[in-house]
C-alpha cells in the first residue's frame, strides 16, 4: 500500500484526500439517511395500513352481522297459517311447520310447502341488495331430503347436488348453531349464472325440544355478491401495492385482492416480516365468524419512489467521483508534465551539462518555477565556473605535488644502486643503466594519470632487477593479474610499496625473500579491483603498524621530514588514490610479525587502454 501511494504524484494524493474527507462522508450520510427515510416510511406505511386492516376487518364484521341477522330470520318468520296476524312468542314455529308441512291438508301438503318455502326464499332475497340466492337444504319428519332454491338473477335452479358438492352439505356440522361462512364460489348451479359468491350458512333447529336438545331442521345459504367484498377493498386501497387476504380458521383463502389466491390454503409468517424483509405483513385477529385480515405489500415496490432517490443520489455521487477522477488525472498530466522535463534537465544538470532551459510560458506557479529553475541553473554555471573548478585546479595542485614527492625519491634510489654496483662489479653497470633509462621514460615521459596494470608491473620488475644488482640476497618477484592485466591504475603505485617491503621487510632478514603481486575483482562490489602486494619479510609489532594506520588515515599528505621516508611512499600511493576515487578507496595494511606483510590497493576497476 505504501509502495503504490508512493508512485502517486501530489495531485492524485490531493484527490484520493479530497475523496476521502470528501465523497466518503457524504456517501456514507446519504445512505444514512436514505435508510433512515426507508425506516419512517416503512413505520409509517406499517401504521397506515394497520389502520386500513381494522377499518376493512370492522366494515367485514358489520357486513357479516347483518348477515348473521338475516340468517336467523326463520325463527321469526310469521305465516298466515297461523291463523292471526298479532305477532306472538311462538312466531319462531311457523317456518319449522312450512318445512314439517304442518297444517298442510295432506292432498296438497307437497305443493303448498313448496308454494310458502319459495315465497320466504324470495322474501330473504329482497332482504338485502347484496344477497343473490337463498338456499334450504334439510328433512322432513319423515327423514326425506329437502331442498328449496330461490335467486334474484335467475327462475331457474338446474343443479342441486352441484349446489351442495359447492358449499359442503355433506360435511356439514349440523350442530352448529353460528352463522357459518363459506369461501367464494361460481353460482354455476343456476342456469345463466356464473358470476362468484360467497356463502353464509346457518343451521335450523326445532326449538320445541328441551335445552340442549333441538333437532336438527336444516340449513340455510345465502349467496352473497361478492362486489360487496370488493366494495370494501377498494374503500381502502392506498399505494396499489398492497395484496388483501381475507383468511379463515382453516387457514384458506376466503377472498383476495389477487383473484387466483382465493380457496387457495396459504401460510403466514406468525410474527410480520421485520425491517430489511422484501414483504410488510399486516395481520388483524380472527373474528367472530373466524375470518382475519392479512395485508401484505411489497416493499420493493412501496418504496420505489425513495430508492430511485437513493439510487440519484448514489448516481450524482459517482458522476462527482468520475468528474473528480477525470479532472485529476487531466490536471496531473498538465502539472507533472512540465515537472518530468525539469526532472530530466536535472539529470543533465547533475552530469555537469549546465547550459539548459524551461520555457516559462505560463504565468501560473509552474512556469514561476520553471523561470526559477532556468535562474538556479545560471547561478549554479557561474558559482561552478568561480568555485568549483579553482577546487579542482587546487585538487590537481596537491596530486601533482604528491608525484613529485615519489619521483625524485624513486631516483635518487635507484642511482644510489648504480652507483654502489658502478664500486663493486662495472659489468653491471650498462643494463641497469638500461632498466633506469625506461623507467625513467616512464616517469617523465607523456603525463597520464591512469596505465594498464600489467605496465606498472612491467616497471616493477625492472625496479625489482635492478635492487638485486646491488644486494647481497636475492628477491624473487610474483604476479598473478590473469583478467586484470587491462585495468586502468595510477602510475607509480606499486613500486613505492615494493621498495617499503625490500627495505622494511625482506632486507632486516639477510636480503633474500619473496615479493607477490596479485589483482582480482573486489568481493563486495564488482566495479572495484584489489591489487595486494605480499611479502614473507620480518612483518611489523602492533606498535609500528598502529602509527602507519594512523599515518594513512590522517589528511595531510606526507611529508619527508615528518616521516624520514620509512612511510611516505605508502602515503602518497593511499592519498592518490583517495584523489581519485573518493574516500572510501585506498591502502590497507596487515602484518604479523616474524611473518610478513600484506598491502592491499582498493580502487575503481576502469576498463580500456592508456588515459592522457
Amino acid at each position: 500500500m505504501k509502495r503504490w501511494l508512493k508512485k502517486l504524484n501530489l495531485y492524485q494524493k490531493f484527490t484520493i484526500t479530497i475523496i476521502i474527507i470528501g465523497l466518503i462522508p457524504m456517501t456514507i450520510l446519504s445512505t444514512f439517511i436514505a435508510n433512515k427515510m426507508i425506516r419512517d416510511y416503512r413505520s409509517a406505511l406499517s401504521s397506515q395500513y394497520e389502520q386500513a386492516a381494522l377499518y376493512l376487518s370492522g366494515s367485514l364484521k358489520n357486513m357479516l352481522d347483518t348477515y348473521n341477522t338475516i340468517s336467523k330470520m326463520p325463527y321469526y318468520y310469521r305465516n298466515s297459517i297461523i291463523g292471526n296476524d298479532v305477532y306472538s312468542y311462538m312466531s319462531f314455529d311457523n317456518f319449522r311447520q312450512i318445512v314439517y308441512g304442518s297444517n298442510y291438508p295432506a292432498e296438497v301438503m307437497e305443493q303448498e310447502r313448496k308454494r310458502d318455502m319459495e315465497e320466504y326464499l324470495r322474501y330473504m332475497n329482497s332482504v338485502d341488495n347484496g344477497i343473490v340466492g337463498v338456499h334450504f337444504l334439510g328433512v322432513d319428519q319423515n327423514g326425506k331430503a329437502l331442498d328449496f332454491h330461490s335467486s334474484t338473477l335467475s327462475t331457474y335452479f338446474k343443479d342441486s347436488a352441484m349446489f351442495a358438492q359447492m358449499v359442503g352439505y355433506e360435511g356439514l356440522d349440523r350442530t352448529i348453531n353460528k352463522m357459518m361462512v363459506i369461501p367464494p364460489h361460481e353460482t354455476k348451479y343456476f342456469s345463466g349464472i356464473a358470476e362468484p359468491a360467497f356463502t353464509v350458512a346457518r343451521n335450523y333447529f326445532d326449538l320445541r325440544g328441551n335445552v340442549g336438545n333441538t333437532p336438527y331442521v336444516g340449513t340455510l345459504y345465502l349467496d352473497i355478491n361478492v362486489n360487496k367484498v370488493n366494495q370494501l377493498l377498494d374503500s381502502v386501497r392506498l399505494s396499489g401495492d398492497e395484496v388483501f387476504y381475507i383468511m379463515n380458521a382453516q387457514n384458506i383463502c376466503f377472498y383476495s385482492s389477487q383473484k387466483d389466491m382465493i380457496g387457495k390454503e396459504i401460510h403466514f409468517s406468525e410474527e410480520n416480516s421485520g425491517e430489511g424483509e422484501r414483504e410488510l405483513l399486516i395481520r388483524t385477529r380472527p373474528d367472530e365468524h373466524g375470518l382475519s385480515l392479512i395485508v401484505s405489500v411489497d416493499t420493493l415496490r412501496a418504496f420505489r419512489d425513495i430508492r430511485k432517490m437513493q439510487t440519484m443520489m448514489y448516481f450524482l455521487l459517482g458522476a462527482s467521483f468520475l468528474a473528480l477522477l477525470s479532472s485529476s488525472l487531466f490536471f496531473s498530466k498538465q502539472l507533472t508534465k512540465p515537472i518530468r522535463r525539469m526532472m530530466k534537465q536535472m539529470e543533465q544538470i547533475e552530469h555537469g551539462q549546465f547550459d539548459i532551459s524551461l520555457s516559462a510560458n505560463s504565468e501560473d506557479e509552474i512556469g514561476i518555477l520553471s523561470q526559477r529553475f532556468n535562474q538556479m541553473s545560471q547561478e549554479l554555471k557561474n558559482y561552478i565556473n568561480r568555485y568549483y573548478v579553482v577546487q579542482i585546479k587546487q585538487k590537481e595542485a596537491e596530486l601533482t605535488a604528491l608525484k613529485s614527492q615519489i619521483y625524485p625519491h624513486f631516483l635518487y634510489n635507484t642511482l644510489e644502486v648504480i652507483r654502489m654496483t658502478a664500486l663493486e662489479d662495472g659489468q653491471k653497470v650498462p643494463a641497469m643503466i638500461e632498466a633506469l633509462s625506461e623507467q625513467i621514460r616512464y616517469l617523465i615521459g607523456p603525463m597520464k594519470d591512469l596505465v594498464p596494470l600489467e605496465k606498472e608491473v612491467e616497471m616493477v620488475k625492472k625496479y625489482v632487477y635492478l635492487l638485486n644488482c646491488r644486494i647481497n640476497g636475492e628477491i624473487q618477484l610474483a604476479a598473478d593479474i590473469s583478467g586484470m592485466a587491462s585495468v586502468m591504475v595510477p602510475k607509480l603505485i606499486l613500486q613505492p610499496i615494493v621498495e617499503n617491503a625490500y627495505i622494511h621487510g625482506i632486507k632486516p632478514k639477510g636480503g633474500n625473500g619473496r615479493i607477490l603481486i596479485e589483482a582480482r575483482r573486489s568481493e563486495t562490489s564488482r566495479d572495484c579491483v584489489e591489487v595486494m602486494i605480499m611479502d614473507n619479510g620480518s612483518g611489523m609489532d602492533e606498535e609500528t603498524l598502529g602509527s602507519l594506520n594512523t599515518l594513512l588515515a590522517g589528511s595531510d599528505p606526507g611529508i619527508k621530514s615528518d616521516y624520514h621516508w620509512q612511510s611516505i611512499g605508502l602515503k602518497n600511493v593511499h592519498d592518490r588514490i583517495r584523489f581519485l576515487y573518493g574516500e572510501e578507496f585506498g591502502i590497507q595494511v596487515t602484518s604479523t610479525e616474524g611473518i610478513g606483510t600484506m598491502v592491499r590497493i582498493l580502487m575503481k576497476a576502469e576498463q580500456g587502454g592508456e588515459r592522457p
